[in-house]
């Protein structure tokens, strides 16, 4: 699981961390049993705070995405498939109107929205 953050970005750096660890959970890259990176390490990794990154963690315990084990971490919990897809679902749709408005911000009109995913998805292929 790779965890990438912005210091310039308006979302906090917790934040980023939760979503893109709720991420890789809810998409199996996290499966159920595995550890996530411990505290010190991940904090070390992206040279932030081990506040922030226990931030983090304790919102995806809130959310029953994973358990705080003692001797063992942060352990991923199982998820529920139609739990998971709701919430992949919730991402494609936030990340949907983030476009939607930058694309209006810089005057794109659909079809060059459309020309541009389409061209995003084939080079992802």
């Amino acid at each position: 699981m790779r965890v990438a953050i912005s210091t310039s970005a308006a979302v906090p750096i917790y934040e980023q961390i939760k979503t893109q660890v709720r991420a890789a959970i809810l998409s199996g890259d996290a499966p159920d049993g595995s550890t996530l990176p411990s505290l010190r390490q991940l904090a070390a990794d992206l040279r932030v705070s081990v506040i922030t990154v226990t931030r983090a963690y304790n919102d995806l315990v809130a959310e029953g995405l994973v358990r705080n084990e003692h001797g063992r971490g942060f352990v991923v919990l199982e998820v529920d498939p139609a739990v998971a897809s709701g919430g992949l679902a919730r991402r494609i749709d936030a990340a949907l109107t983030e476009l939607l408005v930058a694309a209006r911000d810089a005057r794109i009109d659909i079809d060059e929205v459309h020309r541009r995913l389409d061209e995003a998805w084939r080079k992802d292929d």
